[in-house]
C-alpha cells in the first residue's frame, strides 16, 4: 500500500536534481535524477500521493517543468526570501540562494539553541552562520573544487584540467599532481580557517558540512564536525512546512529571485 500524504522537495542544481519524499518529519525516500527529467520524476514518485512539493533551485527557472509539478500536487517555489522560522538578517534577501537558507533553517532543527557554521560544499563553496537564538547572519562564498581546477585551466595558458583524486598527496611531484594538491588543500586549509575564527567568536559552535564534496574534507578535519548530506532537502521541508503553517497558497513563496549560474547568493 502507498503511504498517503507525502511531501515532495526537489533540489535543483547546476546539472541534477535531488530528491526526497517526507511523511511529517521522516524522510522516506531520497534520489537523484538529471534536471528537469520526467520519466524519471514519474519513477521516483511511483505510487505515492503526494499532499505538497516544494522546489528550491541554484540553477535557472524551469516555468515548463514547474508547471509539470503542479499535475502531480500543489507546488511552492521556494528561494532565498521565503519566509522561514529563522529572523533572517541578510541584507539582499532578494539575492540569497535558496540552498543557503535550506541550509541555515536544517541545521538549526537538528541543533536548536547553539550558534551553527554550515558548509555547502559544491559548485560554489558557501558557509553560513546562525546564532543560538535563531537568527540567520549570513555568511561567505567562494569557489568549489572543480571551479577553481577550471579557473586555472581557462586562465592559463598551459595548465591542463585536472580530475581530483580522492586524497592528492600533499607534495605533488607532476604538475597534474601539484595542482591537485593545490586545489584541495587550499580548500581544506579555508575551511581550517573558518572554523578557527568562527569558534574563536562563537561558544559552543556546532559545524556542519552538507553538498557534494562533504565528505571528502570531513575525514581531514578535526573531530566533532558533522557531515549531512541531505540537509538541504530537510531544510527545503522545513520551509514548505513553515509556508503551509502560514496558509501559504502553492506557488512562489515570495517574489523569484534569480542568481547566476552555480551561485549561491
Amino acid at each position: 500500500m502507498p503511504v498517503v500524504g507525502l511531501d515532495l522537495l526537489l533540489d535543483v542544481g547546476n546539472t541534477r536534481t535531488k530528491l526526497a519524499l517526507f511523511q511529517g518529519d521522516r524522510l522516506v525516500k531520497h534520489g537523484h535524477m538529471a534536471n528537469h527529467d520526467r520519466g524519471a520524476l514519474a519513477a521516483f514518485i511511483g505510487d505515492e500521493r503526494l499532499l505538497g512539493i516544494g522546489l528550491g533551485s541554484t540553477a535557472t527557472p524551469d516555468t515548463a517543468f514547474v508547471e509539470h509539478l503542479g499535475t502531480w500536487a500543489p507546488t511552492t517555489v521556494l528561494t532565498g526570501s521565503s519566509p522561514s522560522p529563522l529572523l533572517n538578517e541578510y541584507g539582499t534577501q532578494h539575492t540569497l540562494g535558496a540552498d543557503r537558507l535550506a541550509n541555515a533553517v536544517g541545521a538549526v532543527r537538528r541543533f536548536p539553541g547553539r550558534p551553527v557554521l554550515v558548509f555547502d560544499l559544491g559548485t560554489c563553496l558557501t558557509y553560513d552562520l546562525c546564532l543560538a537564538d535563531g537568527t540567520y547572519s549570513g555568511g561567505g562564498i567562494s569557489p568549489g573544487l572543480r571551479m577553481r581546477a577550471q579557473a586555472m585551466h581557462a586562465y592559463s595558458a598551459r595548465l591542463p584540467l585536472v580530475e581530483l583524486p580522492e586524497q592528492p598527496v600533499l607534495i605533488g611531484t607532476t604538475t597534474e599532481a601539484s595542482l591537485a594538491a593545490g586545489i584541495h588543500f587550499g580548500m581544506l586549509g579555508e575551511l581550517e580557517g573558518h572554523i578557527r575564527r568562527m569558534r574563536n567568536e562563537y561558544e559552543d559552535l556546532v559545524v556542519v558540512l552538507t553538498g557534494g564534496d562533504a565528505l571528502r574534507f570531513v575525514r581531514g578535519l578535526e573531530s566533532g564536525i558533522f557531515a549531512l548530506p541531505l540537509l538541504t532537502l530537510e531544510g527545503y521541508h522545513a520551509l514548505l512546512v513553515h509556508h503551509r503553517s502560514l496558509g501559504g497558497a502553492p506557488g512562489p513563496a515570495a517574489p523569484h529571485a534569480v542568481d547566476g549560474p552555480g551561485s549561491a547568493g
